[in-house]
């Protein structure tokens, strides 16, 4: 068996650990505080976030490093919101200049935000956060005309009891939120995907014991995609479409977009979708051996168009391999593979300096910074 058969069958082989469930939520956020205090004071590690946001076209140098700027990629969010520190706050940044333009904190005892989602307008941010209850509470944020933030906001949003968030998007037009999520600790686990209608509260699940959702993300206000993973029916496994105006209780009444299965020259397992917010196009990711390349399917078929980013290896630091962020029609997006930070006009990657680093986490990237 040739090596890269080898690496494929590892990966095929691993498969099942990608549904493994991190460790319960208040472990994580007692080893969070520990690197936190050993990391240093907050003001430090947040100067290297404010860096983050300054979208350079340069070489790619080592994370974590100051640069020079040279001309900024056009056509992005202004404004982001970068959860630090094990959440226990958020900074809104300026994407134009990477300065931090406020902080806000998440209210009650030993409390900490734990995802952040945004609409299109680039002023609207959700923050789902849990305080010492272990009651996960949602809230808006919204930004002034110069980026501001003012106060948070609770939202008639459900609680989640005992739950850990595996997936948040907010619709583009801010009128609905989607959370993916499970029960932990006791008690059959169960994966459950919530949409709340943010203007009266009205709220409708999908939820299923078998298999796990996450990395959810809207086309319009209607079209869910997610992705599932079920260790016993893996036929059932891959990106998915949720009709949330259509009939049905569980995450499988949903459409298999790619299958977990699908393969694409020596590409699989695909994962980490984006889609399009007018419903065209879906990224995702898939592996090639110890590789990770970024693809685009059509969301309308589910049929391969291109490999946006070629495999690229993680490389001892393994980072995030996906897309960022995109323009509604997916003609312009921001991604990052591993070391690899690119800006991609059509189907031309451009390499460029984020001043960001996004790590890989086991409950989840898309927690830590949204535009």
């Amino acid at each position: 068996m040739h090596d890269d058969q080898l690496r494929e069958q590892f990966t095929t082989w691993a498969q099942p650990l990608q549904a493994a469930r991190p460790p319960a939520l208040p472990v994580l956020r007692r080893r969070a505080r520990r690197r936190t205090a050993v990391r240093g004071v907050a003001v430090s590690a947040l100067a290297v976030l404010g860096a983050a946001a300054v979208i350079a076209v340069s070489g790619h140098p080592r994370a974590g490093r100051a640069h020079s700027v040279t001309p900024t990629v056009h056509g992005v969010p202004r404004y982001a919101v970068v959860l630090q520190h094990g959440g226990q706050d958020a900074a809104v940044l300026d994407m134009a200049t990477g300065k931090v333009l406020g902080r806000v904190t998440m209210p009650g005892a030993r409390a900490d935000f734990e995802w952040v989602a945004a609409a299109a307008d680039d002023r609207t941010f959700v923050l789902a956060g849990q305080a010492q209850s272990l009651g996960v509470r949602f809230s808006v944020l919204h930004l002034g005309a110069s980026g501001k933030p003012g106060r948070l906001a609770w939202l008639n949003v459900p609680p989640l009891r005992d739950a850990q968030v595996y997936g948040m998007a907010l619709t583009a037009d801010a009128s609905k939120l989607a959370v993916a999520w499970q029960n932990y600790p006791t008690g059959p686990v169960i994966s459950r995907i919530s949409v709340t209608t943010l203007a009266t509260g009205a709220t409708r699940t999908w939820s299923s014991a078998h298999g796990s959702a996450g990395a959810v993300s809207w086309a319009g206000d209607r079209i869910l995609a997610f992705t599932w993973q079920d260790v016993d029916h893996q036929a059932l496994s891959g990106v998915r479409l949720l009709d949330t105006g259509a009939a049905g209780t569980s995450p499988l009444a949903s459409r298999l977009l790619v299958p977990a299965s699908a393969r694409v020259d020596h590409l699989s397992s695909p994962g980490n979708p984006v889609v399009t917010q007018d419903g065209s196009s879906l990224f995702a990711t898939m592996a090639f051996g110890t590789r990770t390349a970024i693809v685009r399917f059509s969301a309308r078929t589910g049929e391969f168009q291109e490999v946006l980013v070629p495999p690229i290896r993680s490389g001892p630091n393994p980072g995030y391999c996906g897309v960022l962020w995109t323009d509604p029609r997916g003609r312009h997006l921001l991604a990052q593979c591993g070391p690899f930070q690119a800006s991609v006009e059509g189907n031309l990657p451009t390499r460029v300096h984020l001043h960001q680093f996004f790590p890989v986490s086991l409950v989840g990237f898309a927690n830590t910074f949204a535009w």
